[in-house]
Parts: structure tokens; sequence; C-alpha cells
């Protein structure tokens, strides 16, 4: 599990939403939320680089080596399995092995494509795990970047509010996102085991903000 990341040189420390601050992360569910260029993919490679998972997959354990970066990082963790997936880099490929959605890839559409290469990345990742719940300190991490990228909104609803949840009662998440719907869950229902972490401090309220007013705008129309 890992848990806090320290950037302490290069362009990280430049950046608003990051600095030299140390980020530090729950055993649960964690959501690095902000605009483009704010820095999360930033983060979660700088995660992945020093856990021996940089190019994607699971890293070996606690004796992996850090991959050379541009920027210089701290970060404290356990010896447990870390995934990394950018979910945005091909993101109309296969995570794993060819399937039919591979081999039909002109029946999809490209949202359809990205809501089957997400159940595929699921099950692979459970089918390496298969006990129901692990204890908090001996938790996996998952590192997903955008992993709703392509996702229409209802699907977006059913990942934040479905299976996200059920899958952090097994592995400790972080994930990069532009979707709204961790932020309208978490100050629905008050989660507090998914922590926000905000690159802008302000753009969790101008995203809602203008979500209300499409939603005024519907709400015209009907009446």
């Amino acid at each position: 599990m890992i848990q806090t990341l320290r950037f302490n040189s290069g362009y990280p420390t430049r950046l608003e939403g990051i600095g030299k601050r140390k980020i530090i992360f729950n055993p649960w569910t964690n959501v690095l939320f902000g605009p483009n260029g704010s820095g999360k993919t930033t983060i979660l490679s700088a995660l992945a680089g020093a856990s021996g998972c940089g190019h994607g997959g699971w890293s070996i354990g606690g004796e992996d080596e850090a991959e050379e970066q541009p920027f210089s990082a701290t970060m404290e963790r356990d010896d447990h399995p870390v995934f990394y997936q950018d979910c945005y880099l091909n993101s109309e490929e296969s995570f794993f092995n060819s399937d039919y959605l591979e081999k039909h890839a002109h029946l999809r559409s490209s949202g359809e494509k990205r809501i089957g290469l997400v159940n595929e990345l699921i099950d692979s990742i459970e089918n390496r795990f298969l006990t129901y719940k692990h204890p908090k300190e001996s938790r996996p991490t998952l590192l997903l970047d955008e992993v709703d990228n392509h996702i229409g909104f209802a699907g977006q609803s059913v990942l934040w509010g479905d299976i996200f949840p059920k899958l952090s009662k097994k592995y400790q998440l972080i994930i990069s996102t532009h979707s709204i719907f961790p932020i309208l869950l978490n100050h629905k229902k008050g989660l507090k085991p998914d922590k926000i972490i905000s690159l802008l401090p302000q753009y969790p309220e101008v995203c809602i903000q203008e979500l209300g007013k499409a939603i005024d705008l519907f709400n015209e129309k009907e009446e």
C-alpha cells in the first residue's frame, strides 16, 4: 500500500496543485481530480515508476528498482504489489490479450470498446487476487489513469457508484479522472473512506456549478 508521495525537485514542484507538499493516500479510494495539466498523470507515473511498474502491469514487490524520472520524489509504501494502467494510452486497444472486442473491433463504438476493456481489466485483477477482502495494511494498490475515459455518463455512474466501492474493499485505489461522479457521490453520501485529492482547490466547485447550470437549462426546457 502507498502511504505518501512528495516531489522534491523538477517540474511537478512548479504545479499549483502539487508543489512540494506531502500527498497522503488512504487505504481505500483516492481520486486525483483536476483540469488538464494539473498533474494527475504525473502523480500516477511517479508512483508507478518508484514502484517498479512504470511501463504498466504489476510490480514484483519491495525489491523493485525505481525508474529514472525527470524529477525527484520521495514515496512511502510497503512491499505489497502495485498495478499500473495508463488507460488513456492506446485507449481502444486491449489491456491484455485479444478477445472478441479485439477480433471484431469494427462492430463496436469506441465507448462500447472502453466498457468491455474496463471489464476485462477488472476481471484480470480479480483473477490474480481471489480473496474477498484484504486487511487494509496488506492491500495491493491499483493505479488507474483515466479508466473512465470514453465511457458515457450512465456508465460512469455505475463505475463510480458500484464497481469502485466494491474494489476498494480489496484494493487501495488511486485513480485519476475528469468525471464529476466521485465528487457528487462524496458530497451525497459523505463517503469518508473516499479521498478527493483536488489539484486545483476551486475546481470541484467550478465543475458542480457548471453541472448545475446544465440542470437548470434542462429544467427550463421541461417547464
